[in-house]
Parts: C-alpha cells; sequence; structure tokens
C-alpha cells in the first residue's frame, strides 16, 4: 500500500532518546499518564523522573501533563493529582508553570488494538478531520467510497472492520489542545502501546514532529 508521502516525511522525526538532560532544552515535554492510577505499571523510578523535571523545568518550552482524570474517567481530580506530584518530590513552585489536561481515553483504540497500519489509522483520522466527521461510525457508503478515493489505495480492510466495530474511532478534544504546540515536542510516559501511542497517532495526523524519550517511558 503506498503511503501517504508527508506522513512518511514526519515519522522520520521520530527519534527514540535513551538519556539525556541535554535532548530536552527548549522541548515541549509532555508527559502521558505519569499518575497514581498506574504508579504500579511504571518501569522507571517516579521519584527519579521528577527530580528530571526539576532539573530540567527551566530549559523546556513548555511542561504538560495529560492524563485520565475525574472528568472523563472518575480518576484523579486535577488538585488531587499535583498534590501527588508534591508528595512524590516534584517542587510545588514548578506546579503553576505546568499545564494540566484531562485528555480521555481509548478515542483510537479500537483501530490500534486489531493491529490496523499506524498510516491507516492516520489517514482515516485525517479524512474525519477534512469532513467535520466525529464518529467514525456516522461513516456512510459515499463517504468510505471518497475516502479510498482521497487516499488513493485500497482500504476496505478498514472499512470492514469499521463497519462491524462494536467500538468506534471519535475525534478527541485533545486534538484541539495539541494544535497549539509548534517547535520541538518529546514525549514520556505510557503505556506506550496504549495512551502514549495515541498521542503520538494524535500528533502525527496534525504533522507534528516529536521524539520519544524512552528512559521514562513504560
Amino acid at each position: 500500500m503506498r503511503k501517504n508521502r508527508l506522513l512518511a516525511e514526519t515519522q522520520r522525526y521520530k527519534i527514540l532518546e535513551n538519556s539525556g538532560v541535554n535532548v530536552v532544552g527548549g522541548a515541549n515535554l509532555i508527559t502521558v499518564d505519569v499518575q497514581p492510577e498506574y504508579q504500579d505499571y511504571l518501569s522507571f523510578n517516579l521519584q527519579n523522573y521528577l527530580q528530571f523535571l526539576n532539573e530540567n523545568i527551566e530549559n523546556l518550552n513548555s511542561l504538560t501533563f495529560l492524563y485520565n482524570g475525574k472528568d472523563t474517567l472518575g480518576m484523579v481530580s486535577e488538585q488531587d493529582f499535583q498534590y501527588w506530584l508534591i508528595e512524590n518530590g516534584f517542587d510545588e513552585e514548578n506546579l503553576y508553570g505546568a499545564r494540566y489536561y484531562d485528555k480521555g481515553y481509548a478515542f483510537f483504540r479500537y483501530c490500534m488494538d486489531e493491529g490496523i497500519d499506524d498510516n491507516e489509522i492516520v489517514s482515516l483520522i485525517q479524512f474525519m478531520i477534512r469532513h467535520n466527521i466525529n464518529d467514525s461510525r456516522d461513516i456512510d457508503e459515499q463517504m468510505w467510497i471518497d475516502f479510498m478515493t482521497e487516499t488513493n489505495a485500497d482500504q476496505s480492510d478498514v472499512k470492514d472492520l469499521l463497519e462491524i466495530a462494536d467500538d468506534m474511532i471519535n475525534i478527541p478534544d485533545l486534538m484541539d489542545f495539541l494544535k497549539n504546540y509548534g517547535g520541538k515536542i518529546i514525549l514520556t510516559g505510557g503505556g506506550i502501546n496504549e495512551c502514549l501511542k495515541e498521542v503520538e497517532i494524535a500528533l502525527m495526523v496534525l504533522k507534528k514532529p516529536y521524539n520519544v524519550l524512552t528512559q521514562y517511558t513504560y
């Protein structure tokens, strides 16, 4: 299947970094789901990670905590999340310059979990955005024909999968939030094949290059 050229160019910027204070200077660092509900799943030391943030926050362009919160999944509130960060070593003075966003969950997961290629998922989401479609269940037969025509590829496998899906793809508010980011973006957190992957796909849809700091992923 022929891949979208611009998407391929975007993917080349996905550089896996294994360490480093020197790689975050001037970056917009986004941490995904490093929160109390997932603390037991972290494969890195939480206190070391928060100290890493403390030591580098002045060198960052911005620091954002994306999390599953009270408004979307009934999990931690923003205030309790901040208390938890402080309890584990994040400097209180650093709380106020950071951003916090309750991002929601599982907006792309059906296709992800079924093993659909990232490029196909991205192409479908871009099509939905272009045509103001928020829920893939609203895509009718003519829209699927238009989709395959616009992408110049046989996407019948994706079409058949979504037509019988119990779940769906939807366009989350997170997309509007991420639109405002420019320049260097670095991702941390997890789960690397779950919520972190959803954020990666969102950035790919928006054609925003990013790096993943693998030292602090789970």
